[in-house]
């Protein structure tokens, strides 16, 4: 009998909310199994993953909202399988996060959360991984959405009719921001127990007063230094034509706090956090402009520019060339800004732009293309300067249509220019730039079967690396880097499933 209570009072205590309140439930989710993939003498299988990661993608979503439709939340479930300890658990998906709507211009949202309103419309192919070494650019690409692991998140709709500015019905106006950090490891981030989160540690300075007086003056985080790291978008939806946006995302550098860390050997160092919260900020400003084109039947496009703001500085964090594996087959550890020295950073330039046609005349075919370049990357410094090479990504998706079945091609490809190190205005060891140049190409013949509920789809993949790949071990002193490609052809067969209800 005691399962049968259990069934109950689940059902019960499921049940009993909906009187009172609106909780629904949806799922999806997606595997990946890979029977075989091989290139040269060498061959894997993978049974269980997801597209971008070691274990499938499955959960549930709850949404509840009150009565009064002002208030509500949403958590999302995940499973996680930890390959080390063999076991599976249940964690947190995409959003655990409650929202009020007090008025109905003004929305509020607090926890963990990822609002994708204005986020960009495509992303490349669901087999970009068995394509190209690198995979392909996805929505963010184009216009990056809001996310964050402990932020608060708030959007302004137009509540009234603009009878002499119609046009303005489809502006929305968005924003997160996250916060102050703890002044050191394990303090609380609440305001009132956070207001003099570093003024007691001003002494540190004295200690470091040479190597790090370029922090003076800047250990005690502010509110303003919490909203200069925050991320703002105004969103513009202009009627039978499209969808306009722009946002700005703040750095998470501008400013430094005093923190001890690593303290059992005396030694005091730089915490390099300004805020917590948000997972989209970097060390340069970012602002992004993109517009959606859907006015015409059958043609849908989306071109996002995102432009990093150039700026200087001292943190010996800064990296200024990662780590390679040369053509001579020396391993290069990454050049950091150990000496301090001022560097100046422009991040690259991004352009990114995806399109999708569907033919009057041919109602079954749709084709897809998408394309991201990214150029202008610098750091310059006394002692070194490095320029990025440029970096092409171009995909060509065209699929048919019949019935429950649809039979597809992908084709990708990424172009990436050479890297320029100097040091001192004199050219070091081309080895250690000659692989940064290289031509990715591949190819994906799929059928997918559509069916109530969920797709499968498979297909052969071809794989060209322009060059070898490695992967870098941290930690490890015996194998500091691991052969991904040989530069061979990679030939795979992945077979992927989704679910959704």
């Amino acid at each position: 009998m005691k399962p049968i209570r259990s069934i109950v009072l689940l059902i019960f205590i499921t049940l009993v909310p909906s009187l009172y309140a609106q909780i629904t439930f949806s799922a999806w989710g997606r595997g990946v199994v890979t029977p075989i993939a091989f290139s040269g003498d060498h061959s894997a299988t993978s049974a269980s993953t997801y597209t971008s990661s070691d274990n499938p993608s499955i959960g549930f979503t709850v949404n509840g909202l009150a009565p009064s439709e002002k208030i509500g939340f949403r958590i999302d479930f995940a499973s996680e399988y930890d390959y080390g300890s063999g076991s599976v658990t249940a964690g947190i998906g995409d959003n655990a996060k409650v929202w009020v709507r007090p008025f109905k211009p003004f929305t509020l949202t607090t926890g963990f959360f990822k609002e994708e309103d204005l986020r960009g419309k495509f992303s490349a192919s669901e087999f970009n991984a068995w394509i190209l070494p690198n995979g392909g650019k996805g929505e963010d690409n184009i216009f990056q959405r809001f996310d964050a692991f402990a932020g608060a998140y708030f959007k302004i709709e137009p509540f009234v009719t603009f009878d002499n500015l119609p046009f303005l019905q489809g502006l929305t106006i968005q924003g997160a921001f996250g916060s102050n950090a703890p002044g050191t490891p394990g303090s609380n981030v609440r305001a009132i127990l956070n207001l003099f989160n570093n003024e007691d540690n001003n002494a540190l300075s004295t200690k470091y007063d040479e190597s790090y007086s370029e922090y003076d003056g800047e250990r005690v985080m502010s509110a303003l230094d919490v909203f200069k790291a925050m991320q703002f978008a105004a969103g513009w939806k202009i009627p039978d034509i499209g969808l306009a946006r722009f946002q700005f995302i703040g750095n998470n550098r501008s400013a430094y706090r005093w923190g001890e860390i690593g303290n059992s050997a005396g030694i005091v160092n730089v915490e390099k956090k300004l805020a917590i919260g948000l997972n989209t900020n970097r060390d340069s400003d970012i602002l992004q402009i993109a517009f959606l084109l859907d006015r015409f039947q059958g043609i849908k496009a989306d071109f996002g520019v995102t432009i990093p703001i150039k700026y200087t500085t001292k943190s010996e964090n800064l990296e200024v060339y990662p780590r390679v594996v040369g053509t001579d087959g020396h391993a290069y550890e990454p050049v950091m800004n150990s000496n301090k020295d001022e560097y100046t950073v422009q991040d690259p330039v991004v352009i990114a732009a995806a399109g999708s046609w569907t033919p009057s005349f041919l109602s079954g075919l749709n084709i897809t293309v998408r394309a991201d370049i990214a150029f202008g990357g610098k750091k310059e410094g006394d002692a070194k300067t490095v320029e990025t090479g440029s970096d092409v990504n171009i995909w060509l998706m065209p699929y048919y249509t019949l019935g429950y079945w649809k039979i597809g091609l992908d084709f990708g490809m990424e172009i990436r220019g050479k890297d320029k190190l100097t040091q001192a205005g004199i050219n070091p060891n081309k080895a250690i730039t000659d692989v940064s140049e290289y031509t990715d190409i591949g190819f994906a013949v799929w059928g997918e079967l559509g069916f109530s509920g969920g797709r499968m789809r498979t297909g052969i993949s071809l794989m060209l690396p322009g060059s070898e790949r490695y992967s870098y071990n941290a930690g490890s002193a015996t194998y500091k880097y691991s052969p991904r490609y040989s530069g061979d052809p990679v030939i795979s067969i992945p077979i992927s499933f989704t679910y959704s209800f």
